[in-house]
Formats: structure tokens, sequence, C-alpha cells
């Protein structure tokens, strides 16, 4: 609601009608009337007028000054927030990769438990080595951890076998590795 206030500014009175609420009005009233009494102390010839114009002038100018300031801040701000989306788009990417690179990490994890009882299982003579297929592990690994555990599978087929004389390939993905038949 607008008021109306009458102003004491260096011993001069001047009637304004504004929104702004009291305190405001007095707080403008005295940061300017200060400004031309410093005006006027400095400058003993100066008039009322010339000293309101000059306090009219220095006050546009820090005005000017702040709003060039406060553009390159806000272009500052404009650029931070550009390079913090796209922080952002990096981080979210970053994150769906860690979320991927953890299910395969977890996956991975229970395919080497399998794995591994699959060993203990031919190691133990609870599964021969030619019952293996490519479907339970992969090629290389159970390859090479077959060849590790049983070296005489290999090697040292048994005595029927050698009479029979007969080898059968397990897989496609198993093609280095032959057993005997049993």
């Amino acid at each position: 609601m607008k008021q109306k206030y009458t102003l004491s500014i260096a011993e001069m009175e001047i009637n304004v009608i504004t929104d702004e609420p009291q305190e405001s009005v007095e707080y403008i009233v005295g940061i300017l009337d200060r400004k031309m009494r410093e005006i006027a102390l400095k400058s003993k010839k100066c008039t009322k007028n010339e000293a309101a114009i000059l306090c009219a002038l220095d006050l546009c100018a820090d005005k000017v000054k702040l709003k060039k300031e406060l553009e390159e801040v806000s272009e500052a701000l404009d650029e931070r927030n550009e390079k913090f989306e796209h922080i952002c788009e990096k981080l979210e990417l970053v994150q769906k990769n860690s979320d991927r690179l953890e299910r395969d990490r977890v996956r991975l994890e229970g395919e080497n438990a399998r794995l591994r009882a699959m060993i203990d299982d031919i190691k133990a003579g609870k599964v021969s080595a030619a019952e293996v297929t490519p479907e339970d592990a992969a090629a290389e690994a159970i390859s090479d951890a077959i060849e590790e555990a049983v070296p005489e599978t290999k090697s040292a087929p048994d005595s029927s076998a050698k009479k029979k004389n007969t080898k059968n390939r397990v897989g496609s993905m198993f093609d280095l590795l032959t057993f005997t038949d049993i």
C-alpha cells in the first residue's frame, strides 16, 4: 500500500509516495543525506542542487558498476552451472557403468564358485572330467583346471581305453582336450 512521506535531506524537505516500508525509506534517506553532506563539506562553493546532482551521479556510477559486476557474476554462474550439469551427466554414466560392473562381478563370482565346485568334484572323483560339457563352464578355464587338477586323465589312460584305443572329443570348445573312453 502506498504511503506519503515528508523527507528531510540536507535541510531540504521533499514529499514522496512509495510502497516501501518506513524503515527502508528512513535507511535510504539516511544514506542520501550523509552523502550530500559529505559533498557539501568537501566543496564549500557547492550549492545544495549541485550536491544533489553530484550525489545522484555518484550513486548512478555505483549502480552501473554493481550492474556490470552482477552480469559478470551471472555469466560465471551460468558457466559453472553448465560445467556442473556436464559433471552430473558424467557421474550418471560412471554410476551406470559401476552398476553394470557390479552385476558382472557378482555374476563372475557365482561362475567362479561353480567352477571351483566342479573342479573339487573332479578332484574328489564325484564327476569324471569327460562328463564336463561346454554348457557347464567356460572351456579354457575348465581345460586348464582339469589339466591342473587331474593331469593323469590325459597322460595315463586306463587299461580298458588302451585296449579299445578309441578317443572321444568333448565339445567344440574343448578341441584341444580329449579323453579316452571309460
